[in-house]
């Protein structure tokens, strides 16, 4: 990459650009989730016309056959940006403590709505952090960069077979004890929480990230010769994982807000 003064020169314009854009897609996606989702339930009169639109919007067809695409994106950029890191163990537990904040933070909001499946037991953010754990683990090794190709795609053939056969559904904690549940979720058989992704396909498409990250990015330059400018999608490429984490938490938070300036009732039991 083309290098200039300043805290952004050893930084790929074109991996800040798309984890930004992939960003601002997953962020619209959970907002339209806490529309029909999640604010109903803490609202006694709640706009069923609102509902019914974000409700639309989720089962829309575009959106579900973009998701795995931006999603895939979002994780393969993941892996790649972690070839720009100089110890992924460190951030991998700086995350999965984030992470871990992100789970009390959820369960406690869950009990004061006494609804527990608001929580987060395991999401994205637990997902991306045990990999990158996991790269760190491996790069201590100096594990040929050909490993995490072959990791990564195991992983997520492994994936897509449980998808198969378990065909998952979003499930209540209440239904079974939590840490078998949990388990569960964590491998992809279930759904459950407000946030629920299966590790093998998180970690499979990071691991195939990885890969791409050491195959062409090895000198740590962007392949574009463009200078790197700073702007709304950079940075929120940037600092994708803290806005994933800060979003979930202040988006429902928001707008509920609104609602409630709006003349809207909470149907909270305190």
């Amino acid at each position: 990459m083309e290098q200039r003064a300043g805290k952004w020169g050893n930084r790929a314009k074109e991996l800040d650009l798309l984890r930004g854009a992939a960003v601002v897609l997953m962020i619209v996606d959970h907002f339209f989730f806490d529309l029909w989702g999640l604010l109903p339930d803490l609202f006694a009169d709640y706009p069923r016309e609102l509902k019914d639109f974000a409700y639309g919007y989720w089962g829309w067809d575009v959106r579900l056959i973009l998701r795995p695409l931006v999603l895939f994106i979002f994780f393969a950029l993941t892996g790649i940006c972690s070839s720009f890191s100089r110890n992924n163990l460190k951030r991998g537990g700086k995350l999965f403590a984030v992470a871990m904040v992100l789970t009390g933070v959820t369960f406690f909001a869950g009990y004061l709505m006494e609804n527990l499946n608001f929580g987060i037991a395991f999401g994205v953010l637990h997902c991306i952090a045990l990999s990158l754990l996991l790269v760190g683990i491996m790069e201590k090794q100096q594990v040929n960069k050909w490993a995490y190709l072959d990791f990564g795609i195991l992983l997520w053939v492994i994936a897509i077979a449980i998808n198969l056969i378990a065909q998952p559904v979003q499930v209540s904690y209440y239904r079974e004890p939590f840490f078998p549940l949990v388990g569960k979720s964590i491998m992809g058989f279930v759904l459950c929480g407000g946030d629920s992704f299966a590790f093998p396909e998180v970690c499979g498409q990071i691991f195939i990230g990885v890969f791409l990250g050491k195959q062409f990015y090895g000198e740590r330059k962007s392949l574009l010769k463009s200078r790197y400018r700073n702007h709304p999608l950079t940075f929120l490429g940037r600092h994708s994982l803290w806005v994933y984490f800060a979003h979930q938490l202040l988006l429902p938070l928001i707008a509920a807000l609104v609602l409630l300036s709006m003349g809207y009732t909470l149907s909270l039991p305190f």
